[in-house]
């Protein structure tokens, strides 16, 4: 995924690590080099020159390299470019006269690479409508701003390109931090419709921003490649349970994108597995993992549990209480799986289809990918390498929490259904994420837990 006119630091914010745009000062950029960070390969940025009044040399530039990469090897061509626009201040002209001819000019320059409109500094610009408003609130003004931009939108780019253009807002300031998700998801949809959906997935592996993109990911190349087989089984014939669980993992894991080799250990794969292992055991729900919540319509309290999805405030409560029970911050964090003991013979065994072995499956897929979310949720922001310290965290929380249990019974009562997928549609279900505004209010949440003298990066035993 390539960018164009991207003001320099917007990449190291969408996750891609800061040491992509560190060592460039505003006017340095060279749209010919490739920005990436050691933290994160996938992600390949090119970033132009800002297009300044009076010259068109870098416009030029900008053009003779977006038509030099519209064809060739799908990896080396461009599969989106971000046209970024400072948000419009009283006063200020919203597009230089090469910005307009670069607009005008899309359909011959860029073909069908997708053209996405980037208003940056966001925040800015609703405090500049909040002044206006002195009696409104903050939210007010936010859906004021909104209104104000679409007006801008229309007026000065739609009337250039002759076609509706995707747009969004972002910053990088606190209160907007749902603002780079909604780039990163209308980036991937873009790339998916007008490039290809190989570019697509890579984006997605590439973006750390986006955790609901990430179980897209997970679902996506999960039913290319072996969950149909969980009904029919091709695929599994001859080899070892261990083996077709080990192929699995490498494939989500690598989805998530995180710097770290210990998530392909063999001590992490064993865990994993283990903790399937208490399927047909009842499964009780720990009170501390669930949330009270008051109802002040009937005035009464309600226990409310999330359950067609991921409970992101289960999961905030589950790690409250692992930091909680740490005697001090550098305490070791106790996993209740014996790491390196290794996993019961069934898993060592050749794949034979069974309704135990087929719910394992399920859950370890599920239970996988929810470790996975949480050790997102935990590192988020943090561009320090993920070290095991962070992993047993990010296990103890899901394997204590009312999200697995829930799951676990879901995946005990399940039935294959004739004509129907039905563990494929149990998967979707059990790790959609939940709704947008939800899953940015319970990161919000885990943003504010001490989680910095607990030392993520460092690497504690197993």
């Amino acid at each position: 995924m390539s960018g164009y006119q991207c003001p320099t630091g917007l990449a190291s914010a969408k996750g891609t690590g800061g040491e992509v745009s560190a060592h460039y000062r505003p006017g340095e950029a060279n749209i010919e080099t490739e920005l990436t960070s050691p933290e994160n390969t996938l992600f390949v940025l090119h970033d132009s020159k800002g297009f300044e009044p009076g010259e068109d040399t870098n416009y030029e530039a900008a053009k003779r390299f977006i038509l030099s990469r519209r064809s060739g090897p799908l990896k080396d061509r461009l599969h989106a470019v971000w046209f970024c626009l400072e948000s419009p201040r009283a006063g200020a002209r919203l597009l230089e006269s090469a910005a307009e001819d670069f607009l005008k000019s899309k359909q011959a320059t860029l073909g069908t690479i997708p053209l996405i409109i980037v208003f940056t500094k966001y925040d800015e610009f609703v405090n500049e409508v909040d002044m206006n408003m002195p009696d409104q609130s903050l939210e007010s003004a936010s859906k004021k701003a909104e209104s104000v931009l679409k007006k801008h939108y229309n007026r000065f780019i739609h009337p250039l390109v002759g076609v509706s253009l995707p747009h969004v807002a972002v910053s990088t300031e606190e209160g907007y931090e749902k603002t780079l998700p909604e780039l990163i998801q209308l980036t991937y949809s873009m790339v998916s419709q007008w490039v290809a959906h190989e570019p697509s997935v890579v984006s997605n592996m590439a973006q750390r921003v986006n955790p609901a993109l990430k179980i897209q990911g997970t679902i996506d190349i999960g039913k290319k490649k072996y969950w149909t087989a969980l009904r029919a089984s091709p695929n599994f014939v001859g080899h070892t349970v261990w083996d077709c669980l080990y192929v699995i993992h490498t494939d989500i894991v690598t989805v998530w994108n995180f710097p770290t080799p210990h998530l392909l250990s063999k001590e992490f794969r064993e865990l994993m597995v283990k903790m399937v292992e208490d399927l047909h055991v009842p499964n009780v729900l720990d009170p501390s993992s669930m949330l009270w919540v008051f109802n002040p319509a009937y005035y009464v309290y309600e226990l409310t549990l999330v359950v067609s999805t991921f409970s992101g405030g289960s999961l905030v409560a589950a790690i409250s209480a692992v930091l909680a029970a740490l005697a001090n911050p550098a305490a070791p964090i106790v996993i209740p799986i014996v790491a390196g003991l290794a996993a019961g013979s069934w898993a060592y065994s050749v794949y034979l289809q069974s309704r135990i072995i087929q719910q394992r499956f399920i859950a370890f897929i599920v239970d996988l990918t929810h470790v996975m979310e949480t050790l997102f949720m935990i590192t988020e922001g943090r561009h320090d390498r993920v070290g095991r310290r962070a992993i047993k965290l990010a296990f103890k929380a899901y394997n204590n929490s009312a999200v697995k249990a829930w799951a676990h019974n879901q995946i005990e009562a399940y039935r294959e259904l004739e004509g129907r997928d039905a563990a494929l549609e149990m998967i979707e279900r059990l790790i959609k994420s939940v709704d947008s505004e939800d899953d940015a209010n319970y990161r919000a949440e885990i943003r504010k837990l001490a989680l910095d003298p607990v030392n993520l990066s460092q690497d504690e035993p197993w």
